[in-house]
Formats: structure tokens, sequence, C-alpha cells
């Protein structure tokens, strides 16, 4: 089955108000291109689940967020976006796990579970201000052990090197929770940089993050993790992303002339070109080697 669509559709079509949210990346690879659009298309009363997500600070700055899950966050009282929303009335509640333990709540999700034990979280205070981390005893030694709650989001997105027509998506580099995350979601969504054969998907079979049967729609995206990187296609401009978005003059800008300012992730692509100097983007690509197939793949 034939899952291609556009950004504007998936998102309208897969993310509704109220969703638990799952985003793919810790600073590898986010779905930036498909957070603009939630912006954009105003989806609100979300609950974030993700860790290390620098864009995701456009969801919390435009208000669209009432809970952020995560194991840690970079969306401080540094960062305009925070401030934002702070004095909207609309500052998200945080519940934070360690990196450990969000990675758990979205395996126990994966697996069908309802909690999954640790031997972490509960040596420290977080029980006390998290009610989804609890203490077991273990029915075999008796021993007392934390637990944690699973957590099944209602959407998933994921950016991905290459994904086929159908929806089987493969990535490489690093992975912080994806694997997890996107496994646990009720939906999701796959943005690519590239969409190739079937066969290309089949020769490689290692690197399926996910198989199509779970996947709702793919959208073909270039660029799709900018300003994040993406292994073996290009480098990032996190720094640059957070001195664009960082203080209230920029972030106002930012958000007026390439979020709500263009229609689409291309016109984005092509604004931001113009804006920035010449040739930046091709500052960041990746050649790859040609005799390479691990990096081109088609």
């Amino acid at each position: 089955m034939n899952k291609v669509m556009t950004m504007h559709k998936a998102i309208s079509r897969f993310v509704t108000a109220g969703d638990t949210l799952f985003l793919s990346g810790m600073q590898h690879g986010e779905p930036a291109a498909a957070v603009h659009e939630i912006v954009r298309q105003k989806i609100d009363r979300l609950t974030l689940v993700s860790v290390l997500v620098a864009t995701a600070n456009l969801l919390i700055g435009e208000g669209l967020v009432d809970r952020v899950l995560t194991g840690y966050t970079n969306q401080d009282e540094r960062s305009y976006a925070v401030v934002k929303a702070r004095d909207a009335g609309r500052l998200p509640v945080f519940e934070e796990y360690s990196h450990f333990g969000i990675s758990l709540v979205l395996l126990a999700g994966q697996m069908g579970i309802p909690f999954i034990p640790t031997r972490s979280e509960i040596g420290s205070d977080m029980p006390k201000y998290n009610k989804n981390i609890t203490s077991v005893k273990c029915p075999f030694t008796g021993e007392y052990l934390g637990a944690v709650r699973a957590v099944n989001p209602d959407v998933g997105i994921i950016h991905v090197q290459r994904c086929d027509a159908e929806g089987n998506a493969q990535k490489w580099g690093t992975m912080g929770v994806d694997v997890e995350g996107i496994n646990a979601s009720k939906k999701v969504i796959v943005t690519t940089e590239k969409i190739v054969d079937a066969d290309v998907i089949r020769r490689d079979p290692n690197r399926t993050i996910i198989p199509s049967f779970r996947v709702s729609a793919v959208v073909e995206q270039p660029f799709g993790a900018h300003p994040m990187h993406l292994a073996g296609c290009y480098s990032g401009d996190m720094w640059g992303y957070y001195f664009d978005t960082g203080p209230k003059e920029n972030y106002e800008s930012y958000v007026k002339e390439l979020v709500y300012g263009v229609k689409d992730w291309d016109e984005h692509l092509k604004r931001k070109a113009e804006i920035k100097p010449p040739g930046y983007f091709e500052n960041f690509r990746i050649n790859a080697v040609e005799s390479d197939p691990i990096i081109t793949g088609y």
C-alpha cells in the first residue's frame, strides 16, 4: 500500500488536538519539518514525549503543549519560547524522568506491558514529584525495585534517511530513544530524506527501524531534520538554531518569517537560504561515496 502524502495532509490527518505526541531525534534526525507543520496548523493541548528535541521549543513557545514527558529538556528560562509560554499562561507541566527512565516507559509501551521494573529512579526523589514512578516488591526475591508506568503515544513522528512507499523505514547513526518511542506509538508518521524502492530496504533489512504495517503515512522531505544533523546526509547547525530562536527578537522573527510566513518546508528552506550566507545548505551537505551502499543505498 502506497502511504506517500504531503506533510500537510499527514499532520492534519493523523495528529489531533489533545494527542500524546512522540518526537524522535535526541539531537540527531529530529522531525523539524513536521514540527513546523504542527505549529502552522496550531494543533494544541498536546502531551509531548521527547528527549533533547531542540525544535520542540516552537511547540512550547506557541502554546501548543500542556504536558512534557522527558528525560531532560533544554527548554528552560533561558529560552524565550519558555518565557513566552509562561507569560501567556501556557507553560506546560514537565514530568521528569532520567534518560534511562524515559527509555523504559517507552520500552514498556513497545512491549505492551503496563509497567517495567528497574533498579534506577527510586534512588532519587523523582518518585516524590512524578506519580508514574513507584516501587514494587519482586515476587521472586522479595526485594523492592523501581517501577515506571508504560507510555503509548497516540502518534509518533520520526525522520529517517530512507523509506519505501509502504513505510518500511531505515535509520542509522545515534538512535537515542527512537526505536522504543516510535514502536510504542499507536500511529506513526515517517518523514524521510528519500523514498527508495522496496528492494533497497530488503537488501539491508537490519537497518529497518519500523515495518510498514505499523506506519500510517510517509512524507518525502529532504533536509527534513535540519538544523539537526542526519548521519550520512548532512551536518547540523544546532547552535545557529539556538541563536535564531533564543532571544525574543530572533524568536519572533523566526516564527513570523520561517514558520507562519511560508506554506511548507520547501518554501522554508528557500527563504532560509535567502536569509543565510550564500551556499548555507551546501556547507552542511555530506557527499556520499558512490561505492558505499550503506550511505547511498540506491
